[in-house]
């Protein structure tokens, strides 16, 4: 089985051409090892290209752990740059993910994706942690978001809380992931992202950066684009409206990198 590796701002993705259905994907253990960085390809997490009946293709994508995600904003983008390595015609396709379809664009040699409403919105929502209570911004952009902001971004403390607010109480069984977030003068949102499935820091997180550029933007009255800087410093950029405090038309965009394929027995 032929695979190939991309980067979506630092967030890598093992990208498997699925369109036979012959991956073996209820096979959690196998998907965790081909994304383990010591034994296997390494990667954030895996993503099969499927046929689907109501979009041009079908993302099915699975976290490090090998369990399934409902989206992914630098996956999708990945995707879509796979798609066209693999000879697909046009520059726009529309994606069934698991919830709902997405559309994504390439355009200027960036990927462009208009993301799903954001739900479960909840600003300034109060939280109980052993250090003590914590306000944060919870969203979901596609995946469940808890979005924290900090004055010393870099401080090691961040990502050793993390754990307990991906799993607090308040966000059920599913958990959270979590972005630790501060604006320079500038005006550009520099983050730090948990992420539910990998289960510690990665470089990027799209829909991360999508639910943090929304926080920033409702906190300091900001319009877009927003620009957000994750850990990998490959920029990416978020646009949107608002209705009364809900934010609508939101739209990611950012680079998709191919770097190697091989093959998996």
């Amino acid at each position: 089985m032929i695979f190939s590796k991309y980067s979506g701002s630092g967030n890598d993705f093992i990208l498997i051409d699925d369109r036979q259905e012959q991956f073996p994907q209820s096979d959690r253990a196998y998907i965790a090892s081909l994304c383990q960085r010591q034994r296997g390809i390494g990667a954030d997490g895996l993503i099969l290209l499927q046929n689907s009946k109501t979009a041009d293709f079908r993302m099915r994508i699975f976290n490090a752990d090998g369990g399934e995600a409902e989206m992914c904003g630098n996956g999708i983008r990945c995707l879509a740059k796979f798609i066209r390595d693999l000879g697909a015609v046009g520059f726009h396709y529309q994606i069934e993910t698991m919830q709902t379809i997405l559309r994504v664009e390439e355009k200027k040699g960036l990927f462009h994706v208009e993301m799903m409403q954001p739900f479960d919105v909840q600003w300034d929502m109060k939280i109980e942690l052993s250090t003590g209570p914590m306000i944060i911004q919870r969203l979901n952009t596609g995946v469940p978001h808890a979005v924290l902001f900090v004055d010393n971004l870099n401080e090691d403390k961040w990502m050793a809380l993390a754990p307990s607010i991906r799993r607090h109480s308040a966000f059920g069984s599913a958990g959270t992931n979590v972005n630790f977030t501060s604006v320079d003068a500038s005006g550009t949102v520099h983050l730090r992202t948990y992420e539910r499935g990998v289960e510690g820091e990665t470089l990027a997180c799209g829909t991360g950066a999508t639910a943090t550029a929304l926080a920033v933007a409702r906190k300091l009255k900001l319009t877009g684009p927003i620009r957000v800087l994750p850990r990998s410093q490959e920029a990416l950029e978020i646009t949107f409206s608002w209705e009364n405090e809900t934010p609508t038309h939101v739209s990611l965009a950012g680079p998709a990198n191919y770097i190697f394929s091989g093959e998996i027995k």
